[in-house]
C-alpha cells in the first residue's frame, strides 16, 4: 500500500489506514491493549476526517501512501489527532471521564 496514491483509496480505506497508525502508535503508549480504545480512535479520526477531508486528503491526492506520511498533509493529522493519543495522561483521562461519568448517571439507591 506504501506506493499507493491517495486518489486510488476509498474515504474507508484512508480512514482504515489512519486508524491502524494511531493504533500502532498507541501500542507504545498505553498499558492496556490499544484495542480497549478502538472506538474513541475510530470516532476521533472519523471526526477528524470530516473536518479536515479536502486539507488532509483532497489536496494531497497525487501523494502515494509513504509521501502523504512525510507530508504537511500528516502534520495536520499528528498535531490534530495523534498527539492526543500518544500523550502520557490519554489513558488516565480516558479512564477517569469514563468512571465519572458512570458516577454521574448512576440513580440513588431506594
Amino acid at each position: 500500500m506504501a506506493r499507493t496514491k491517495l486518489s486510488e483509496l476509498s474515504y474507508g480505506e484512508f480512514q482504515q489506514l489512519l486508524v491502524k497508525s494511531v493504533m500502532d502508535q498507541m501500542d507504545n503508549t498505553v498499558e492496556q491493549s490499544p484495542l480497549v480504545y478502538f472506538p474513541v480512535v475510530h470516532d476521533r479520526v472519523e471526526s477528524f476526517l470530516f473536518i479536515h477531508w479536502k486539507e488532509v486528503f483532497e489536496n494531497c491526492s497525487d501523494l502515494t501512501v509513504d509521501e502523504w506520511f512525510s507530508s504537511s498533509c500528516y502534520d495536520k493529522f499528528y498535531n490534530d489527532v495523534l498527539v492526543d493519543f500518544k500523550s502520557k495522561n490519554f489513558e488516565t483521562d480516558t479512564m477517569h471521564h469514563g468512571s465519572q461519568k458512570e458516577q454521574n448517571t448512576m440513580e440513588p439507591l431506594t
